[in-house]
């Protein structure tokens, strides 16, 4: 998936459930915002689906952000805990959220993703292996899910917030779109690919795992 990780939709729910468990043990619960910045990695998948199950909101971070962009999401979000790498190509995100929580006092919990060395920081590999316990009631179809922040091309960034309903609308309009008759013409050139199309085959009819 991410050139050195695979995961099939089986794998997806249970690693998903078990850190449902582990966020839930750090304290993250229905309602939280949970900042997320990661390069393409499979991780993300899992962490989604964690924070869904637990009815937290998802605040994704492009890995271009810097400490200023970074710390202006973190406070107007709220976020509470954010879940970041420890180094990717040179730039070390770990350190910089730790810098960041001498004026962030919202930042309760920070974790580490492939960390050699977590510091004061969770790893994420640690609250994967959790058991899956009781994880509540299954969050309402209009709750938040999702906050998407702007590019903030000509001011400060502005959050888009988005409920499971907005975005399940959003994959099967996708779906709709991408189911061509065979009378259609080819599709030629390069295809782009967004980071949420892992959503559309569990929300818009594959099979769910045993």
């Amino acid at each position: 998936m991410d050139g050195t990780t695979s995961l099939t939709y089986s794998d997806l729910r249970e690693r998903g459930e078990r850190l449902a468990a582990g966020l839930a043990g750090i304290g993250v619960a229905k309602g939280d915002r949970v900042a997320v910045e990661l390069p393409n990695w499979t991780e993300f998948l899992p962490t989604a689906v964690a924070l869904g199950r637990l009815g937290a909101v998802l605040v994704p971070i492009m890995p271009i952000y810097r400490t200023d962009e970074v710390g202006y999401v973190m406070c107007h979000s709220g976020a509470e805990v954010a879940i970041t790498c420890e180094e990717f190509k040179g730039f070390r995100y770990a350190d910089m959220f730790a810098a960041l929580r001498e004026s962030l006092p919202e930042l309760v919990s920070l974790v580490a993703v492939r960390a050699a060395d977590a510091g004061r920081a969770v790893r994420f590999e640690d609250l994967t292996t959790t058991s899956v316990g009781n994880l509540g009631g299954l969050p309402s179809p209009d709750d938040p899910f999702l906050i998407l922040y702007t590019s903030g091309t000509t001011s400060r960034p502005k959050g888009c917030f988005h409920t499971f309903n907005t975005v399940r609308a959003r994959a099967v309009s996708r779906r709709s779109a991408s189911c061509r008759s065979p009378s259609s013409p080819p599709r030629t050139g390069p295809r782009r690919v967004a980071v949420s199309h892992w959503r559309w085959p569990p929300i818009s009819g594959s099979p769910r795992p045993p």
